[in-house]
């Protein structure tokens, strides 16, 4: 196992963060279509189809070209929302990552190195409008090589977002995370974060099933041990 470290984010990092979060999140486009295969919406459009269209024009094998039709445009149409997320978060936080998380106090960006590379990244910004009387940090772009992980750096890299809120004084850490990352959502959990609420940011992701997921930590808490 090679030998990490946290640090944090220098401007030389910033094409290999980029690079990183672009691969991370192109990862869950299968995923996401699987879950959306399994809606009862997706399931009487693929059998619909075509069974309208042999019943239509007599011919099985054109239903079926269509039903294949049909199922590599909703592969499209996943592929094209997580392309979309990720071009307007390369324009927006990301493009400048100092800009965005590190000229203001209570907020950071960390990278994880091995050998000299940029393995992995976390970063954390303070919540605009808390509930009253509490004082929240949001984690953001955790994400590890698929090359590196296994060997405790996402886990090392949350601690890390955690650590930090105590040391600045926040109550609580928030994150939020899609229904289909499920890797991210177990260890969210199994570091002690709650599931807070669910929700839908738009009509096409709720026709594609792809559910928000809001996290959160309560603050003080006891760092686990390293394993």
């Amino acid at each position: 196992m090679a030998p990490y470290h946290i640090r944090q984010y220098q401007e030389r990092d910033h094409k290999r963060v980029l690079d990183l979060f672009s691969s991370g999140m192109a990862e869950h486009v299968p995923a996401a279509f699987r879950h959306m295969l399994t809606l009862p919406h997706t399931l009487l459009l693929l059998l619909g189809v075509p069974i309208a269209i042999a019943l239509g024009s007599g011919s099985w094998p054109l239903a079926t070209v269509c039903s294949l039709l049909t199922l590599l445009g909703l592969r499209l149409r996943v592929w094209l929302s997580w392309r979309n997320f990720v071009a307007t978060c390369l324009c927006k936080d990301m493009a400048d990552i100092t800009k965005s998380y590190l000229n203001a106090r209570g907020s950071c960006f960390w990278v994880a190195e091995s050998g000299g590379q940029v393995v992995g990244t976390v970063a954390a910004l303070p919540v605009k409008d808390p509930p009253v009387g509490r004082k929240q940090l949001e984690l953001f772009r955790l994400s590890v090589s698929s090359q590196h992980r296994g060997q405790g750096i996402a886990k090392a890299l949350v601690r890390t977002v955690l650590q930090f809120a105590r040391d600045q004084g926040y109550s609580d850490v928030v994150l939020e995370t899609t229904i289909v990352q499920y890797s991210a959502v177990a260890l969210y959990q199994a570091m002690g974060f709650q599931k807070t609420g669910q929700y839908y940011v738009s009509i096409p992701m709720r026709l594609e099933g792809l559910s928000i997921l809001h996290f959160t930590h309560s603050l003080p808490f006891t760092v686990e041990p390293e394993m």
